[in-house]
């Protein structure tokens, strides 16, 4: 027996299955990045005019419209990962965790299957390729949801506190390893097979581990039952932040036109999203606004538990990583581009540019998982911070031409950095609940996260898709960049028409390091952890400012 009084073995069971599960949701997450030039390809072909010449206005349209599925196939993903988190947990707090968990399985299974059959079993002329993949990409996030709003919780409530950390960075390094993984592997998925099998690739993994998920996990919190779910809540809570994503994406679309000829195809197909967008940021705080007032006035049972914020330890955990968040998110998306573009990589190659951050971050992360256990959280996670601040520094001044090994080395600490943040924050914020809120704590935790990545992404769409060039925008996303000579990189030619990419990404990344910068104040404001026992029961207790309990 454990010391909190479950079977020693079956924490370990836990942490291998929901290890899967973030191995697989991150290689699908990396998987698809790297491999959008080549999904593209395809959904273009699928696309009415898309077979066309190129330089014809059918063949133009079919580029544009194809492009907004590529788009919505990645953005849509996160979309409703960002808005189901929330309602997720807090279903699993009330009906059960391992329930949610099993269902997330299978539905992640069947949506990926799905994903890669699109236009197949469906035939494309009865809805295109394009659209079905937006529509199976969607029905994965619903599955990816319901697996990440209840894994830490999982994990949480089977090891005691003193192992948390241990097992939490585990957890997060399979993650990194699946980034790592989802790279390589989509490049040479791409590169020799059908872009299908980046999403085919995670079946057989999936239906292993919802078979040994429903036959070996089990319920170790009791689900409030007495409880009812706030729906009203939900949807008000979903409804804004989809608004604010919407219009963000929308905006990002519309702003690609300035300076194109009202007369032109790309300005007909993506102007007309900027009125959208306007719309949609002018609900989302009106929608947030609602949710608030129902959450502290009508709801009998809130969705969002506000008052997991008066706990110390859980708002700065959660502040501080979702600042971080805006801050890296948008590290691995500039960077693959920054590769294929300026360098002239080709996709599988920008992959590998990638790895020394993943070996990054696999390295520091169990490290600071297992010291933080021991010598408490709040060294680790202010030393990651800042040291993930300091590459942001570096990378908003990276010349156009900085050698390989310059850029790796960045890339390394950069890797370093959140490893020592991640393991000892999760484990902070999870440490900080009790047992009934877990659900619902995760998710609170991961829909800050994923709605601070997408804001980060939000960000370099902007402000790419509103400087560079149109053309020079979806030649990036079309990968037709591959592996171009050193005389033709570094010609002059070829190195101005990336500048506008390159001032682009250096403010970017500038305004990323003031955001992290930032995340100092609620990491530092962090109380230190201390470990009592009492009826064999571990509890917790945080040490103030001034060192008393």
């Amino acid at each position: 027996m454990s010391g909190d009084g479950k079977p020693g073995n079956y924490k370990w069971v836990v942490l291998s299955n929901t290890t899967i599960a973030m191995l697989m949701a991150a290689i699908d997450t990396s998987i698809v990045i790297i491999s959008l030039p080549y999904i593209l390809q395809s959904v273009l072909r699928h696309t009415y005019g898309g077979t066309s010449a190129p330089g014809s206005s059918a063949y133009a349209i079919a580029s544009a419209d194809s492009f907004v599925y590529v788009i919505w196939s990645l953005m849509g993903y996160m979309l409703i990962t960002a808005t189901l988190l929330i309602f997720f947990g807090r279903l699993a707090d009330l009906k059960g965790r391992v329930k949610i968990y099993n269902a997330g399985f299978v539905v992640f299974t069947v949506g990926s299957l799905l994903a890669g059959l699109s236009g197949i079993i469906i035939p494309n002329a009865m809805i295109t390729e394009g659209l079905q993949l937006v529509i199976f990409r969607l029905l994965q996030a619903v599955g990816a949801a319901m697996l990440w709003s209840n894994s830490a919780a999982l994990l949480t409530d089977a090891f005691p506190s003193n192992q948390r950390g241990l097992a939490l960075g585990t957890n997060m390094v399979s993650g990194v390893g699946g980034s790592i993984l989802g790279l390589v592997l989509g490049g040479v998925i791409t590169s020799f097979a059908s872009w299908r099998f980046i999403f085919f690739i995670n079946v057989p993994i999936g239906i292993f581990a919802t078979a040994w998920a429903y036959l070996r996990l089990r319920e170790i919190s009791s689900p409030s039952r007495d409880e009812t779910l706030d729906t009203a809540g939900a949807v008000m809570f979903s409804s804004s932040i989809a608004s604010l994503l919407l219009g963000s994406t929308f905006y990002t679309l519309g702003g690609m036109t300035a300076g194109i000829q009202s007369t032109g195809v790309f300005y007909t197909t993506f102007h007309p999203y900027l009125l959208i967008s306007y719309v949609a940021f002018a609900l989302s705080p009106v929608l947030m606004a609602a949710f608030v007032i129902n959450e502290v006035y009508f709801a009998k049972h809130p969705l969002m538990k506000f008052t997991l914020f008066r706990k110390r330890a859980f708002s700065t955990g959660v502040f501080a990583s979702s600042l971080l968040a805006v801050g890296r998110g948008g590290i691995m998306f500039l960077m693959v581009f920054y590769f294929e573009g300026v360098k002239g990589l080709s996709s599988f190659n920008a992959g590998l540019q990638l790895v020394p951050m993943s070996l990054g971050f696999l390295l520091a992360g169990p490290i600071s998982g297992i010291l933080s256990d021991r010598m408490g959280y709040r060294g680790f996670t202010t030393a990651g911070i800042l040291l993930s601040a300091v590459v942001l520094v570096f990378l908003s001044i990276l010349p156009q031409s900085a050698p390989a090994i310059e850029v790796s080395g960045v890339l390394a600490l950069a890797g370093i950095g959140g490893g020592l943040f991640g393991s000892p924050n999760i484990a902070s914020v999870m440490g900080s609940i009790d047992a009934n809120e877990r659900g619902v704590g995760a998710a609170t935790n991961s829909t800050m996260l994923n709605v601070s990545s997408m804001i980060a992404l939000t960000i370099a769409f902007v402000f790419i898709g509103t400087t560079v060039n149109v053309s020079n925008f979806i030649t990036l996303f079309v990968g037709t960049l591959k592996n171009l000579p050193a005389s033709v990189v570094q010609s002059a030619a070829y190195q101005a028409q990336w500048r506008p990419f390159m001032n682009s990404f250096h403010s970017i990344f500038a305004i990323f390091s003031v955001v992290v910068t930032v995340a100092l104040i609620p990491s530092a404001l962090r109380p230190r952890k201390v470990s009592l026992e009492a009826s064999g029961e571990t509890v917790f207790a945080t040490v103030g400012e001034s060192g008393e309990l």
